[in-house]
């Protein structure tokens, strides 16, 4: 399942897909180890882990949470589901399920539940767990239209017995173990009492889960704080005895705290901040910087429905006007970002690389925008068409000194070719409700993907009507649709990801949103932690994996 950058769900956004820690604890493969491990040391158990988080999550209900902040906490640490993937194989392995079988057909998945778990009130994990689960993501009613279209081929899903549930789907689809093996399991006994309101319920501010760390206590605009569970029925250690996620939407302002060792990670470090703040800093002395590919595109949507962008020749001509190349030389300082033309990660063999990020071209996008009738005729430098200029707004995620900049850079280049381009900085929950009711022009944002993707969920025309849904941007294409359709159905990866190329090819040529860059994250932490490694899955990084020796334990 995905996941601000405003990433949506990073603040972004943020596409569905595994995030699975807990459960087991694969060893990375020396390729991935960095200098921060002990391969001769014993690892012990203790300290805590300070984090940097750049936004305050919307809830910790697993199933209507759509940022990546809260991701990070609710769908592994809190939550977990009936499977994991490991970090380094992206194998699925058993985690609340101890094993499963799969029908001939591929329609009827068994999934054989694990005795002796218990959610962190006690409580003991039964099958009914997961059926409640099920029904919930299944009902119009729950806030996860995104995650719904995931299950929209499971018609059923059954108890058999305390242990034992089973689900059958209508038709064949590649990802049906993956994601009912992700699905974050809420407790029946917990939300089935109280508020009837699912969406409102207060679990979703003080969750109970069956992971390896309980929840403490959420001061809105300020931490998150878990601790670690010490009846935990997997076979793992997780090894800090306390996660606390500090809230600080300003960069500046996380790295003096870093620097007085007030926290321990600062992840999302800016490029700029980097290269110019903190690398050469006397304070960075005990500080290690890591920098990490991160599977995230940032992008400018139109808004669809609107009028002026009904136009294909508009939308094509506003994405040859956005400056790539100065957001990549003057934000990610030409090293931590590059062009793309799609909305898979080029490391994928699903990116179609014969379609090339779209060429900066002020000349033939002033030529589509008079054939669209569009006409510098009022003496004011902009744009007419029946008399109105060409003018809209584009929200942004505030807080956020990169996101600004960026938006700044597009609106410079707009205005030099005629277009009325305003800025709108909003704090992301604002941003959230505004794109989810459709009440935007344009906005600038991003989407953490899924390394095995279905582009399903934000671009399938079923969803464009959907409010709350993914595709907010309301793109509707018959041919794309057959494609995603066709995907569905493929499990070979190969062929799939032809199906996949074609689609690249129709969604950029129909210029839905204009592609802008995908990025390298920075990472700072403590050098005071021992096993510190990157991965490929979001978020990349294991913080429970991290253990300090006794005799550089800060906290007790």
């Amino acid at each position: 399942m995905s996941l601000p950058v405003f990433c949506r769900r990073a603040a972004l956004w943020v596409i569905p897909c595994l995030v699975l820690a807990g459960c087991s604890r694969p060893e990375a493969p020396e390729s991935q180890k960095t200098n921060l491990t002990s391969p001769d040391q014993k690892p012990v158990v203790g300290d805590w882990v300070v984090q940097r988080i750049d936004s305050d999550v919307d809830t910790l209900n697993p199933l209507t949470g759509q940022d990546t902040n809260g991701d990070l906490i609710r769908s592994s640490l809190v939550n977990e589901g009936l499977l994991q993937m490991n970090n380094y194989t992206l194998k699925l392995e058993p985690c609340l399920a101890e094993s499963w079988e799969i029908s001939p057909d591929q329609l009827t998945y068994t999934f054989h539940l694990r005795h002796g778990v218990k959610w962190h009130d006690g409580q003991p994990f039964t099958a009914e767990d997961v059926k409640y689960t099920y029904d919930k993501v299944q009902d119009p009613a729950v806030d996860c239209p995104f995650l719904r279209v995931y299950f929209n081929t499971i018609k059923s899903c059954e108890v058999l017995d305390p242990y034992t549930v089973r689900f059958t789907a209508t038709e064949r689809y590649f990802k049906t173990l993956e994601e009912l093996g992700g699905l974050p399991i809420v407790a029946k006994h917990v939300f089935g009492q109280g508020d009837p309101n699912f969406n409102k319920h207060p679990a979703g501010r003080h969750p109970i889960g069956t992971g390896p760390y309980k929840f403490v206590h959420w001061t809105s605009g300020s931490e998150i704080m878990l601790e670690r569970n010490t009846d935990y029925w997997g076979g793992a250690i997780q090894y800090p005895k306390r996660l606390v996620y500090e809230i600080i939407e300003e960069p500046y302002v996380a790295a003096q705290l870093l620097k007085k060792g007030e926290i321990d990670a600062f992840d999302k470090v800016s490029p700029i901040q980097w290269d110019y703040e903190l690398e050469h800093s006397r304070s960075m002395e005990h500080l290690h910087q890591i920098v990490y590919p991160y599977p995230v595109y940032y992008y400018m949507g139109f808004n669809l429905r609107e009028p002026i962008f009904s136009d294909v020749r508009v939308r094509h001509a506003i994405d040859l006007l956005m400056p790539r190349d100065g957001i990549i030389s003057q934000l990610y300082l030409d090293k931590y970002a590059s062009k793309t033309s799609g909305y898979d990660m080029p490391a994928s063999p699903n990116y179609n690389h014969e379609v090339p990020p779209t060429p900066y071209d002020p000349k033939q996008a002033l030529e589509l925008l008079t054939e669209a009738g569009w006409k510098n005729d009022h003496g004011d430098g902009l744009l007419y068409k029946d008399g109105k200029p060409l003018s809209f707004t584009l929200l942004y995620p505030g807080g956020d000194p990169n996101r600004g900049k960026m938006a700044e850079l597009i609106q410079e280049s707009l205005r030099s070719s005629g277009i009325d381009l305003k800025l709108s900085a909003l704090e992301f929950a604002q941003l959230i409700e505004k794109t989810e009711d459709w009440k935007f022009d344009t906005v600038l944002a991003g989407w953490s993907l899924d390394l095995n993707g279905d582009p399903y969920q934000i671009w399938h025309s079923s969803q464009a009507d959907l409010k709350k849904s993914s595709n907010f941007i309301g793109y509707k294409n018959p041919a794309a649709d057959h494609l995603i359709a066709a995907g569905r159905l493929e499990y070979d990866d190969a062929k799939r990801a032809v199906i996949y190329r074609q689609l690249h090819q129709i969604i950029h040529d129909d210029y839905p949103v204009s592609f802008l860059i995908n990025t390298k994250l920075i990472l700072i932490v403590s050098d005071r932690y021992r096993n510190v490694r990157t991965f490929a899955p979001r978020p990349c990084f294991d913080i429970t994996t991290w253990w300090v020796p006794p005799g550089l334990q800060k906290y007790q």
